[in-house]
């Protein structure tokens, strides 16, 4: 199986997530075999009319019998069960993977249930948009986009490969990782702004305010650091409960350091006041992405756009026309939590922003505003 050239692929679950898959590797790999399964046959029924697979069905057996790569593209609750349906399934020589925001419970389940000769990598696209469903899906959604995959011990260093080499033709940036550091990770920087974003909000919202003053002046930096408690709250639920442990040690570690803060408040200690806002300024300003932008008071517009040559020298030149000015501009990597598109246009207002959307728009691109 080592020397075996992919040409069968299986995709479990076709929305957002799998049916972009579907798109990229039919686009990059038009001659490899595509099997969809999907519980809503109308997706399956898109897919098929589209051309995007070559056979679509409901019975999940039927889907990965002959399968190379199988990917299972799934809500993180719902992972665990379906790998455990597919390895009673899955061809001997099989590589599944999977698309869950967490791992280390998914990476358990697959070292407990997996057949000999049959092989699980733990994957997470980091990409993604505000919608959801197949008819939400694009070939380009993994471009530029970093996609972590956590093997297990066991896993032969010729599937990793494999799994990378894939990945990387749809344009994606694979990362290996050990899957508790995943977990430890996006728990920190993804799953626990969820959780503070949304006790923040629900914090706000227990003010005594019978003329709704809060609701009016509600802005700027409110509405910025809260934009993510908008989310799917059964999704979050989910991934909530998919990495407990960790999102229960994160919070703690928040408490502790908004009790520290009470007790600088109730102490009138002004220096440690100044040094707590300090340390989170100096770490905050240090990441990459805001490098060239902090405390800039920009507007950015997220673009959808492919990965060819001379697109974004398209983009400047079309706005350059139009007397826009482009103070800044970055591709974003890690956009899993991004409102859609992997450019940020920064803009040094409000009405060159919605000029600059209106030009884009007229030309065909999709564009996103937080």
């Amino acid at each position: 199986m080592s020397g075996t050239e992919i040409k069968t692929i299986s995709i479990v679950g076709l929305g957002l997530i799998g049916g972009s898959l579907a798109k990229a590797i039919r686009h990059s790999h038009p001659d490899w075999q595509i099997t969809g399964t999907d519980i809503e046959e109308k997706h399956l029924a898109l897919a098929l009319k589209e051309g995007v697979m070559d056979k679509g069905t409901t019975s999940l057996e039927e889907a990965v019998y002959n399968a190379q790569v199988i990917f299972v593209c799934a809500p993180v609750g719902a992972i665990p069960g379906l790998i455990k349906e597919i390895a009673a399934h899955a061809p001997a020589g099989a590589i599944i993977t999977d698309t869950g925001s967490t791992k280390e419970a998914i990476v358990r389940t697959a070292m407990e249930c997996l057949p000999p000769g049959v092989f699980f990598v733990g994957g997470h696209p980091m990409a993604g948009t505000e919608h959801s469903g197949y008819a939400a899906s694009i070939p380009h959604l993994f471009e530029n986009a970093y996609y972590v995959l956590t093997p297990l011990p066991s896993t032969p260093a010729w599937v990793i490969n494999r799994l990378t080499s894939l990945l990387s033709s749809i344009g994606a940036i694979p990362l290996v990782m050990d899957p508790q550091l995943h977990d430890r990770i996006v728990g920190a920087i993804s799953h626990l702004p969820h959780v503070v974003a949304s006790a923040l909000v629900n914090a706000v919202q227990e003010i005594d305010d019978p003329q709704h003053f809060k609701e009016r002046l509600a802005a700027g930096g409110f509405r910025d650091i809260t934009r993510i408690a908008s989310s799917s709250p059964q999704m979050w639920r989910d991934i909530s409960l998919s990495n407990r442990q960790r999102l229960v040690e994160l919070i703690e570690s928040t408490v502790r350091h908004l009790n520290a803060f009470c007790k600088y408040l109730d102490e009138g200690s002004a220096d440690e006041i100044e040094d707590f806002f300090w340390r989170a300024k100096k770490f905050r300003d240090s990441l990459p992405r805001l490098q060239s932008q902090v405390l800039l008071p920009y507007h950015d517009l997220y673009v959808d756009i492919q990965d060819r040559p001379g697109i974004i020298g398209e983009i400047a030149t079309l706005l350059g026309q139009h007397s826009i000015n482009i103070k800044n501009l970055r591709i974003i990597n890690s956009r899993e939590d991004e409102p859609g598109g992997c450019l940020v246009l920064s803009l040094a207002d409000a009405v060159s922003l919605e000029k600059a959307r209106q030009v884009l728009t007229e030309e065909g691109y999709k564009t996103y505003v937080k």
